[in-house]
């Protein structure tokens, strides 16, 4: 535990920062080894070039890694979207910003990825605007198209989308960390909130990487974020039952940053032959302060904006 100086200390003059990690294997077998690969293979750690390098979503295509990430400096506190390039041997070749959010104007985080009838899109976090907004990819991998609001006048954060059983969800968070569920027969269709009877392992819902189906079940990943602490660890978590009247789940598995002795970590997704995920550490900064301070009054500002 830490004492009073030392909190006042970290919270004075530490910041967090947030890095990117990668791991080559193919014997992966989700959710079964997933925490002893996670501990025990050696982890690939992302060149340094922003202060909050976090939330990947990986693609595997053409003998390439396609990592795509939020990148967020303290110059103005906003998130942008970025896709680091790499070749099998784990070498980067590029950091692109993909093309077709400026005109959103708004914080961009967790780019969450998904193919529908063979083509790519994303729902990208943009609570500040209040609108959950689905993407697709027009040239991969950096443009891409906004196609429809799907769902408005909603502060939502890190939204799950996935199909089963032949209808559409969105699992949302609202800031208070309440869970929100919505519904359509087809992704470009009506959405509806439902609320189901919740069975729930946790109450932590805010989406922590990608959904997947495998062997006939559906599993969500989703992390653990506290007031004292943002984006603790992250729970795997299998679907047992889903409809409109019951919403169960059960815990699969719990990744805490003691994978890496690090401080946290929050965004989780998986490949065939990789892993990737990111990982929290404080850093010591006399700017600190500052830095906070201008951090805070710069979403103040964007709020203020879509208000």
């Amino acid at each position: 535990m830490l004492s009073k100086n030392n909190k006042l200390m970290r919270k004075l003059f530490f910041h967090e920062s947030w890095d990117i990690m990668i791991i080559k294997n193919n014997s992966h077998s989700f959710p079964e080894n997933t925490l002893d690969i996670l501990k025990s293979a050696q982890a690939k750690l992302l060149k340094k070039k922003y202060t909050f390098q976090a939330d990947p979503f990986i693609i595997e295509k053409d003998n390439k890694l396609y990592l795509f990430y939020e990148a967020l400096s303290f110059l103005n506190s906003k998130g942008i979207l970025r896709c680091r390039v790499l070749d099998e041997n784990l070498n980067e070749i590029e950091d692109l910003k993909l093309e077709g959010f400026d005109d959103l104007k708004c914080h961009l985080s967790f780019p969450y990825l998904f193919y529908l009838n063979d083509n790519l899109f994303m729902i990208p976090e943009s609570s500040e605007r209040k609108e959950v907004i689905l993407f697709q990819s027009t040239e991969f991998p950096t443009q891409w198209t906004k196609v429809k609001v799907l769902i408005s006048d909603a502060e939502f954060t890190d939204n799950i989308f996935f199909t089963f059983e032949n209808s559409c969800y969105l699992i949302s968070t609202t800031m208070k960390n309440e869970m929100v569920i919505h519904t359509a027969d087809q992704v470009l269709g009506e959405w509806k909130k439902i609320n189901p009877l919740l069975k729930l392992c946790n109450h932590h819902h805010r989406g922590a990487g990608a959904s997947y189906f495998i062997n006939d079940k559906k599993y969500i990943l989703t992390q653990e974020c506290t007031p004292e602490s943002y984006g603790k660890s992250i729970f795997i978590k299998e679907l047992t039952n889903l409809s409109p009247l019951l919403f169960e789940e059960k815990l699969a598995a719990h990744v805490t940053p003691d994978i890496n002795q690090s401080a946290g970590i929050h965004t989780l997704n998986f490949s065939s032959n990789h892993l990737v995920y990111d990982t929290k550490n404080w850093t010591f900064s006399l700017l600190s302060p500052l830095k906070k301070v201008l951090f805070k009054a710069w979403i103040k500002y964007r709020k203020k904006s879509f208000a």
